[in-house]
């Protein structure tokens, strides 16, 4: 039998009370706009919302307003995996979460022998694969809303990606996974990804405001994408990532409203319930889309592992371990969420893209979720303190944390880091002009370095500029996009540098990028090539990517990107 538990005065009291810490953590992150939403038994009983969908045309956030949810999107893709699977049951060869990708995907043919033969769903779908995956993800994204690698290009890139560790041994970040994923369920689906998606989940779930195109969207309806500036403001990105059509399409494609989201979270709580009881519910599979699958950053007293699109945790303990705040601050010195007096298990995650920050957090056990999308890429994560404020009020959680103190330092550190990297490129500058071994170039040798440099592994070219000074420096343009331009600086002899501050990063729509390694390119004219590190995860010279220089003429196969 189902209990009903009707939320007490003081649980609504303490949530109206933390709507102000809310809009002070919104003020001070550079956050546009946020909807913010409590579910108890299917049913909304507390709504916030700060600021504007829209800040130019003054369109208000409200429960309808169309947010990007970023990697919130996993949750989706899982289950429509689990759905194709409960349809193939019964069948000869039917999909099961142990299918290796191969055996679907025979265009699947990595480097690797061990992933090649044994990666399986179940693997991709849970950041297990011990893949490294940010190098090529820094050439697919540099910011300002484009994609620079064609949807085609899937496998030329994952078939070659690097083992950081053995498969299954540990959990990493591995966002080339639910690219694979989605590739499975055009295949098996028979359909793109977004129909494939909408039939099994939006449409059965009266879903109507979600969608993998924004341009769906009603008009008014969508949130435009911000980024927090230093100073608190929200700059208007002028171009919204657009995924569809992509191979990130399932990794951080859907757009959705507090209105539809509280219609996924309740449904996934009443499928959880309903997986409890021994009944078939509206989602398939669900015990197995939450289970503990790997652990997540051990040791931890308490549970701290990854489903299939789901972080499972046991208040107290670290959460927010897929947000960029994560960064900010070792395991060790992060901020506990929860005491020892009141247990409690949580399923959540989180979401970024391009101008939003987002997440969901569920409570199988008091048939509650929390959902909070944001319309800025802001200073820290914004949406991860939000959630944070609502479920410390929501429990009664005397943990002693003030989430709108932590935002303020975690905005702090996020510039500072990237003052830091300002500082350590003055310094190598200053170094390398005592060091007369490594003399800068004239200008004529400085322009003996323009040209086009090709991958010979992946589909990207950089072009190599003249600069704007007095020609001792360059300019580098990805893919041949004109908005994909940056300036490269002189540094220490044939080493040029494209170093950014943190409101140059986030004006160009881009994610956090702070290693220094990274905004380095090393010229080599004698064998005609330059290199970049693109992994800085990765030990030297396994991170870097060597572009090759091309003639005149040898580039006809290397048009920009419309």
């Amino acid at each position: 039998m189902r209990i009903l538990v009707t939320p007490a005065k003081p649980t609504l009291q303490r949530l109206q009370f933390a709507d102000a810490q809310i809009d002070e953590i919104c003020r001070v992150s550079g956050v546009a706009g946020a909807s913010v939403g409590v579910v108890r038994n299917g049913t909304l009983i507390h709504t916030h919302y700060y600021g504007f969908s829209d800040i130019k045309n003054q369109i208000p956030a409200d429960v309808h307003t169309v947010y990007g949810i970023g990697s919130v999107t996993k949750s989706f893709i899982s289950a429509t995996i689990a759905q194709l699977v409960h349809e193939s049951k019964g069948s000869t060869n039917g999909l099961t979460f142990d299918t290796p990708v191969r055996d679907v995907l025979p265009e699947f043919n990595h480097d690797n022998p061990i992933i090649n033969n044994t990666l399986t769903l179940t693997d991709i779908l849970t950041h297990r694969s011990g893949l490294a995956s940010l190098g090529a993800m820094n050439l697919a994204f540099q910011g300002d809303g484009d994609m620079l690698l064609p949807k085609d290009s899937l496998f030329q890139i994952v078939n070659h990606l690097k083992p950081i560790f053995p498969l299954r041994q540990s959990w990493s970040y591995f966002v080339w996974g639910y690219a694979i994923a989605g590739a499975i369920i055009e295949k098996i689906a028979g359909q793109p990804l977004a129909q494939a998606v909408a039939e099994r989940l939006f449409r059965p779930l009266g879903m109507n405001e979600t969608y993998f195109n924004p341009a769906d969207a009603y008009p008014g309806q969508l949130a435009r994408p911000y980024a927090g500036l230093s100073d608190g403001s929200a700059f208007p990105l002028p171009k919204m990532q657009v995924f569809e059509g992509t191979f990130f399409e399932a990794s951080g494609g859907i757009y959705s409203s507090l209105h539809d989201m509280s219609k996924w979270c309740s449904t996934m709580l009443r499928s959880i319930r309903d997986a409890r009881e021994g009944k078939s519910g509206i989602l398939k599979e669900v015990p197995y889309l939450i289970s503990n699958l790997i652990p997540i950053q051990n040791p931890s007293i308490r549970e701290r592992s990854y489903g299939l699109g789901w972080i499972r945790t046991q208040l107290p303990g670290l959460v927010g371990i897929m947000g960029d705040n994560a960064g900010l601050w070792s395991v060790e010195d992060s901020p506990i969420l929860g005491t020892d007096d009141t247990p409690v298990f949580m399923l959540y995650h989180q979401g970024s893209t391009v101008g939003y920050f987002s997440h969901v957090t569920l409570f199988p056990d008091i048939d509650t979720s929390v959902v909070i999308l944001t319309n800025s890429i802001s200073l820290s994560d914004a949406a991860d303190w939000i959630s944070r404020t609502v479920i410390q009020a929501l429990l009664g959680l005397k943990d002693g944390n003030d989430y709108v103190a932590l935002a303020k330092e975690a905005n702090k550190v996020s510039v500072a880091e990237y003052d830091q990297l300002a500082a350590d490129l003055d310094r190598l500058r200053t170094t390398c002009s005592l060091d007369n071994t490594n003399p800068a170039r004239g200008p004529a040798a400085v322009r003996s370095l323009g040209g086009r440099y090709l991958s010979k592994s992946k589909p990207f070219f950089i072009d190599i500029l003249p600069g704007d000074s007095d020609g001792m420096d360059l300019k580098m343009r990805f893919q041949g996009l004109a908005d994909q331009t940056y300036d490269l600086r002189t540094l220490c002899g044939d080493t040029y540098e494209w170093g950014l501050t943190h409101d140059q990063s986030k004006k160009r729509g881009r994610y956090n990028q702070v290693d220094l390694p990274f905004y380095l390119i090393n010229f080599d004219e004698a064998q005609g090539s330059l290199s970049w590190t693109v992994d800085p995860d990765l030990p030297k010279p396994e991170g870097d990517e060597v572009f090759w220089k091309i003639a005149d003429g040898d580039d006809e196969n290397q048009k920009p990107l419309s």
